[in-house]
């Protein structure tokens, strides 16, 4: 019951991605299960791997710390989301008046900020366990798979990843849990710090938040 409250909490909380056009139109859903072709889909397969290092780095949380478990996700997440494009739709209007050096230390800050908030949150195990629920056709070159994670009390909670092909590959553009854009809600996030504090308030933020998580004991 515990993981699943910290769950939900991390998704409203810390992770967004993708544009609402995404889903402007209801997805046609196939079994992933049930489906050859969909068990078969690259699409899938990015979420079955990340649910793999997910897993792992839970099952393995205190063995390997926070450096350990950052270290473990990282290549895992930078192959699996599509960094660039969530950093620069997080910023919104902002993106056009970043120079090449702000724009490099954005990607950078995003980039950290994401792979510790998974490494400090996925940080002990007690029986959870992911599967692959359903996979979309695609609509306006969007592809949503489902993905439940599975607690061990038999509470659920449901990953409606939305996945782009961005250079031939196939990259996690945004989650959404019970309709919410995560994308979205960090957005709203950071276009706001950017109003209170400009650019350099957003990075400092990004910087504090990643060190709260390097700096946590619990897990660490």
């Amino acid at each position: 019951m515990q993981r699943f409250r910290q769950i939900k909490i991390f998704i409203f909380t810390y992770f967004i991605a993708a544009v609402l056009a995404l889903t402007a139109l209801p997805p046609s859903y196939v079994k992933a299960g049930q489906s050859a072709e969909a068990d078969k889909s690259p699409a899938a397969d990015v979420i079955r791997k990340f649910n793999a290092a997910l897993l792992e780095s839970m099952k393995r949380a205190k063995e390997l710390g926070y450096s350990g478990r950052y270290n473990l996700l990282s290549p895992v997440i930078k192959d699996s989301f599509a960094l660039p494009f969530m950093a620069s739709i997080s910023v919104g209007r902002y993106w056009k008046t970043l120079d090449k050096k702000e724009e490099s230390q954005l990607l950078e800050a995003y980039t950290q900020w994401t792979i510790a908030t998974y490494a400090g949150r996925f940080d002990d195990y007690s029986g959870e366990r992911f599967d692959l629920v359903s996979e979309s056709k695609p609509v306006q070159g969007t592809v949503t798979v489902v993905s439940k994670l599975i607690e061990s009390n038999n509470e659920e909670v449901d990953f409606y990843y939305k996945l782009r092909k961005i250079e031939g590959r196939w990259r996690i553009v945004d989650i959404q849990l019970s309709g919410v854009s995560q994308l979205a809600l960090t957005r709203s996030q950071f276009l706001s710090v950017i109003k209170d504090k400009c650019f350099d308030g957003l990075i400092s933020m990004l910087k504090d938040k990643i060190k709260s998580f390097s700096g946590r004991k619990n897990g660490s």
